[in-house]
């Protein structure tokens, strides 16, 4: 299996509280600086599993940008696509969690996949129409994600949607997603639905492929997932576990689905569930 993933890599500084966040203070935590961006998290998670992984990504020529790079390759990420720019900032993520691995409140400077042009990928479009599945964050701007999926030639595309700011991004596209990835305040923003009953979730997944995305996946912390195609919309359950760090777990989700893309949809989930909760509940 060879997957090719296009979108954010930067550095996530993680800060932990070490008792309940007090807003307007000095709390004191922990604090830790790893590599990380929604595809470059997920690019390592397939790495891991031994799946081929080519990944398109923006970063500064400064020592972040080298951090990052330098473990991609360490993992067996091939980064020969990778854009270094002068002129911008490695992109970075802060969490600020809480003493129980919550996310309180989360901040991101992410100008330098936005920055990537349709010159740069073009040069590099035969690993993403010869990819066996392309993934794609929406870190990259609206007119980006058009010419990717014009350069896929048919492959099968699954777009991890990232937050509820950049959601619209993929507004125009839905009819040429394969499988689209949404946690509840994502999917509330792209359908306009408030999900506060099993009954709205099915509707706002409906409604996703009514417009043309082939397989939904809505992730709701321990509510777990609703997945739907066109033929069924099924709940799979989160797994119990006791939480050590939130950041990444959506990532997490979405390796597993992909490495199950061309599974039954309840598979599908389950492996997503599965490989999300590994995570939540991995030593720091």
């Amino acid at each position: 299996m060879r997957v090719t993933v296009i979108g954010a890599a930067n550095i996530d500084i993680i800060t932990r509280s070490k008792a309940k966040i007090i807003p307007a203070d000095s709390n004191p935590a922990e604090v830790r600086l790893k590599a990380g961006g929604v595809a470059r998290n997920i690019a390592a998670m397939l790495a891991l599993r031994e799946v081929e992984v080519d990944m398109i990504a923006a970063i500064g020529n400064d020592p972040f940008g080298n951090l990052l790079k330098e473990s991609c390759m360490e993992l067996g990420i091939n980064t020969d696509a990778w854009i270094i720019k002068n002129n911008i900032s490695t992109g970075v993520y802060l969490a600020a969690l809480e003493n129980d691995g919550e996310l309180y409140a989360g901040f991101n400077a992410m100008s330098a996949p936005e920055s990537i042009k349709t010159a740069d990928v073009t040069k590099h479009k035969s690993i993403i129409a010869y990819a066996d599945l392309l993934i794609l964050d929406l870190n990259v701007s609206e007119k980006l994600i058009g010419t990717i999926l014009e350069l896929r030639e048919g492959r099968p595309v699954m777009v991890d949607a990232v937050s509820v700011a950049k959601v619209s991004r993929v507004e125009n596209y839905l009819e040429q997603i394969d499988i689209l990835k949404l946690n509840r305040l994502e999917a509330e923003a792209l359908t306009g639905i408030t999900l506060d009953s099993k009954e709205r979730v099915v509707q706002a997944s409906n409604h996703l492929i009514s417009r043309g995305v082939k397989r939904v996946f809505i992730t709701m912390g321990i509510s777990g997932v609703r997945a739907t195609d066109e033929k069924n919309s099924i709940a799979v359950p989160a797994i119990p576990v006791v939480v050590k760090d939130v950041t990444g777990a959506g990532d997490a989700f979405a390796a597993g689905i992909a490495i199950e893309f061309e599974k039954d949809l309840r598979t599908q989930a389950e492996a997503g569930v599965k490989l999300a909760a590994e995570h939540l509940g991995r030593s720091k």
